[in-house]
């Protein structure tokens, strides 16, 4: 399918030099090596932060949804959620006014 604008000014910007002096710097510090101690400093072990905020929404959400699917089965009205987020400290107000 042809275009009715076919530009053939615009090339490619080429950056393989900015890969490779990134590359250069990665070797350089040994980013991708194992180094038990960087600097003389032992390193701190710490938590996958994504992957368990990823497992309590996969396992709430799932829970959620099977208690409000018994519930429908059962003949119970769903219930109302609560939100956990705080309301907002400012308040708008629009009058008539304000609308076009």
């Amino acid at each position: 399918m042809k275009a009715s604008y076919q530009g053939t000014m615009h090339t490619d910007p080429d950056t393989s030099n900015l890969v490779w002096h990134v590359v250069k710097k990665v070797r350089k510090l040994k980013l991708q090596t194992k180094i038990t101690k960087r600097n003389g400093v032992q390193p701190k072990p710490i938590t996958d932060l994504q992957g368990i905020g990823w497992q309590k929404f996969e396992s709430s959400s799932l829970a959620t949804f099977n208690k409000k699917i018994q519930d429908l089965k059962a003949g119970n009205p769903a219930e109302g959620e609560t939100d956990d987020i705080s309301s907002p400290s400012f308040h708008i107000e629009i009058t008539a006014n304000d609308i076009d």
